[in-house]
């Protein structure tokens, strides 16, 4: 059965070269594959790192390699002069046959007996290529036009020229986060494309658009002025963070007392280069883009999410700088906004129309001249439907919000513009001649051939992508050999690599499938030795980026190493000596850690650690890799980095730990927390979650100088872990409730402000199960109040804190959401105190809510819901991955 078992996973997990669809992998749309791809650690680099998430699942978009910031790439095909545009108009829609982390193939029939069979590689970080190979199954010859298309909703591209016949350059811009920037890690904002195909480019154009969609214009920022009244926040709806960018969302701000100006969410940040409203949903406005006359007074806020049709709105507000804003978006609160909005530019000036709102009394017009003014002019009021404006700016261009004014929330329309805008929709439909904007949000391409009956032709397409200090000077020679490299020694590298993760014992198509995802995207995280960083390390993310995300890795995500290191064992040791390379001589270990960044955070005079899985981490890894070497060296960094802890954690000399630095930061558990938000700093308490940790770090480091023959050191950590068990079921564990929880340091109680307030049900309280801190009547006891559905035993896992607390949100932060890695040592510790079945059925909880995520967005993410099929907030999230030791271990006894 074993041997049946694992063929049938190499199968899935590593089957051969895409030649033969009829005998290959077919995976749809609703397949739970993850589909995000970036370069071989081995081509990888930092600075310059472009990934793409392929989006073959969306019926009402062409087939696409999107990218955040970076842009998308696309295909469009006309056929015997029919467009087919959407996946929703192919004969077949998009099926994957073979996905690695770097490279996918898969195959489409865009029209009946017109086949196309394509693979796209990411050879490096810089230089991404598609191949497609057009089969004509007809029996007559057939006429095509292959029209790929380069487009950017992040901001528009620049310098678009035509070098060569067979190649376009352009340049785009990538900014980072404000924790980026604030990291001080380095980046490239300004970059230098080259785009080439192996054929020659009949015509080529660029569009504002690409279906009509209002040109947004990149957002404006100033480096050189110091930010001056910022406001910040976020939208909230029904506890979830709503995630929509200023694409799909709108700010006003206006005066009750003064309506000469008004700020929108396309108003410029200072100091910062930010858009108003980021991927991530965070907000930020700048009050000082008012004129200095203007009274920051009594204003109101407004926000409206035009996906979701809700929205806040905050009256007679008077903010002070830096103050944080949250909008609670309700869909009971009556909004109004103008619809339809035309304009038609003129040699005179440009005329603006749009519907009759019934319920407006009047509509106030309001214009910005681009660049320059952060604010919003106001014009006239009309009652009418349109606007006539003769002005036009002496340089630069104007753009036009309407305002309604009724007995209703008003929220300004869509910006228009005076400038000629152009969609690539409307010329694909009417197939004019392309249009050269000089806002370039798309760029095509159109490339024609002639296929006959039973014949096939290759069209290579790739993009490299450089810094603008790279000399662009016979770019395409340089470039060229991407045209006929081989794919066949990539295939191989990646079978070759991935053949050797265990087999899980699952027939199961989607289990193995999950399996697969969380291996590709584990090891697509990774980079190679960079910078600082002498070994190769991983990010948790790498598209999209985002900031500390992607600044380098930290102890609680290297849990995933204990599932990595079946795969390439030599790669998750070098990630451990990572840490052991940053350690200072007092056995300090910063908080994170990349090939730009060494994370300290100073606060209250102590630097900031990391949650100590590091020990056990290491005798984890050992147990995998058998090591000797890697071992007795990491043996060395654990003893220092515990002595480190045991001397800077315990301020009171008990022998109990408290999380110190920034201890919010240090606990892992670093946002909407029961006990931090409602009871108190967590340097206050002794850690029932952090003395656990030290139990297994003591654990560990007992075991590795045991098979290093340093027996009377391991009598030394034996003495230490037992003590402290000892301590840990004499101080945390409450009878009455038959849990662990956190105690008041100054005397050891359950009360801090009010009697019992540390007694909150959270997760923190099971880790005695994994830290085999627990005896079997406590075990028991715990096992129950964790399979109480009413509790932790949720449909999707176990939460991070008891669905009965108050403070319960299930798409929360720490204060609800199931987290794969959390779940993982409980899983561990079910297994060790013998509830394997509790155990198994865990398991299949997080896998099931995990494969419907796949299937609906193709992406694993940060934490999922306990009681709904959601997920958030961030994806292709390392961390994810340890489902596959679950996957793994589940069996065993």
């Amino acid at each position: 059965m074993k041997l049946v078992l694992f063929w049938i996973f190499i199968l899935i997990l590593a089957s051969c070269e895409t030649k033969d669809p009829e005998v290959e992998n077919s995976w749809g749309s609703k397949a739970a594959i993850y589909t995000t791809y970036a370069a071989a650690m081995e081509r990888s680099e930092f600075l310059i790192d472009q990934g793409y998430e392929f989006q073959y699942d969306n019926p009402d978009k062409p087939l696409t390699f999107y990218s955040q910031k970076g842009g998308s790439l696309g295909l469009v095909f006309r056929i015997d002069g029919q467009l087919v545009q959407n996946i929703n108009e192919y004969f077949q829609a998009p099926q994957i046959h073979e996905s690695f982390p770097d490279i996918v193939s898969f195959s489409c029939f865009p029209k009946e007996g017109m086949e196309v069979k394509g693979t796209f590689l990411i050879y490096s970080s810089r230089i991404a290529i598609q191949e497609f190979e057009f089969i004509n199954h007809g029996k007559k010859a057939v006429n095509m036009e292959i029209i790929p298309f380069v487009s950017n909703s992040y901001r528009a591209f620049r310098e678009v020229s035509q070098p060569g016949e067979q190649e376009i350059a352009f340049f785009h811009e990538k900014y980072p986060d404000s924790w980026s920037l604030n990291q001080k890690i380095p980046y490239r904002d300004s970059l230098q494309n080259t785009w080439f195909f192996s054929e020659k480019i009949e015509k080529w154009g660029t569009f504002s658009s690409v279906s009509g969609e209002a040109f947004r214009p990149a957002f404006e920022f100033d480096l050189s002025r110091n930010s001056q009244h910022q406001v910040y926040g976020r939208a909230y709806k029904n506890g979830e963070r709503l995630l929509e960018s200023g694409v799909d969302c709108r700010l006003l701000v206006q005066s009750s007392n003064d309506d000469r100006f008004i700020l929108t969410e396309n108003s410029p940040i200072w100091s910062n280069p930010l858009p108003s409203i980021d991927h991530a949903g965070l907000f930020r406005l700048e009050l000082g883009n008012f004129p200095k006359d203007f009274v920051i007074k009594d204003l109101s806020f407004t926000y409206f999410n035009l996906k979701r049709q809700v929205g806040d709105s905050l009256k007679e507000f008077s903010p002070q700088p830096n103050q944080r804003i949250d909008f609670i978006a309700k869909e009971d609160i009556s909004f109004e906004y103008v619809r339809g909005i035309k304009s038609t530019l003129s040699s005179t000036g440009i005329h603006i129309s749009w519907e009759k709102l019934a319920r407006a009394k009047a509509y106030k017009i309001y214009k910005r001249t681009y660049p320059g003014n952060g604010n919003y002019e106001f014009l006239t009021e009309v009652q009418n439907t349109e606007y006539f404006d003769e002005s036009k700016p002496k340089r630069g261009y104007n753009g036009y919000v309407i305002l309604p004014v009724g007995d209703f929330v008003g929220i300004h329309s869509e910006e228009v513009f005076n400038f000629q805008s152009s969609d690539f929709t409307t010329w694909l439909k009417t197939n004019n001649m392309l249009n050269k904007q000089e806002h370039h949000k798309v760029i095509a391409a159109v490339i024609p051939f002639e296929l006959s009956s039973k014949s096939s032709k290759i069209i290579r397409v790739g993009r490299m992508i450089n810094s603008v200090e790279r000399e662009s000077n016979n770019e395409f020679d340089n470039i060229s050999r991407y045209l006929t490299l081989g794919f066949e020694p990539i295939w191989k590298f990646n079978q070759d690599l991935f053949s050797k993760v265990p087999a899980i014992p699952y027939t199961d198509q989607e289990m193995l499938l999950l399996y697969k995802s969380a291996w590709n995207m584990m090891r697509q995280v990774m980079y190679p030795p960079e910078g600082r960083s002498q070994h190769n390390y991983y990010v948790f993310s790498r598209e999209p980026t985002w900031g500390w995300g992607h600044g380098g890795q930290v102890f609680h995500e290297s849990i995933t190493m204990l599932a990595y290191a079946y795969l390439d064992p030599e790669s998750a040791m070098n990630s451990q000596r990572v840490y052991s390379q940053r350690q200072y001589e007092n056995g300090y270990i910063n908080y994170r850690s990349g090939s730009y960044l060494d994370e300290i955070i100073e606060y209250n005079g102590q630097l900031t650690s990391s949650a100590p899985w590091y020990s056990w981490l290491n005798w984890e890894i050992f147990s995998i890799t058998q090591d000797k070497e890697f071992l007795k060296e990491m043996y060395a960094s654990s003893k220092k980095f515990y002595n480190f802890y045991i001397s800077e954690r315990d301020s009171d000399g008990d022998g109990l730990l408290e999380w110190g630095g920034h201890a919010i930061l240090e606990s892992v558990r670093d946002a909407s927390v029961a006990v931090w938000d409602e009871v108190g700093w967590p340097s206050n308490f002794e850690s029932i979650d952090l003395n656990c940790m030290m139990v297994m770090e003591a654990k560990a480091l007992e075991k590795m100088a045991s098979v290093l023959g340093l027996y009377k050191e391991a009598s030394q950590w034996r003495e230490d872990y037992e003590k402290r068990t000892a301590l840990i079921n004499q101080v945390f564990w409450d009878e009455k409730n038959g849990f662990y929880y956190n105690v008041n340091k100054s005397d050891n109680s359950f009360t801090f402000n009010k009697d019992n307030d540390l007694k909150r049900d959270e997760i923190i309280g099971f880790l005695p199960l994994w830290a085999g801190v627990a005896d079997q009547e406590k075990a028991m006891r715990l096992v129950q109040k964790l399979t109480d559905p009413d509790q932790f035993w949720r449909k999707n896992g176990i939460p991070s804190l008891s669905a009965k607390d108050s403070y319960y949100n299930d798409k929360g932060y720490w204060n609800g959401p199931v987290w794969v890695e959390w779940n993982y040592l409980i899983f561990r510790g079910l297994k060790d105190y013998g509830y394997h079945q509790e155990a198994e059925e865990l398991t299949e909880k997080i896998a099931s809510i995990m494969i419907s995520q796949l299937k609906r967005n193709h992406n694993l993410w940060e934490f999922y819901s306990p009681d709904e099929d959601w997920a958030g907030y961030h994806k292709t999230y390392i961390w994810a991955g340890i489902i596959n030791r679950m996957l793994m271990d589940k069996n065993k006894k």
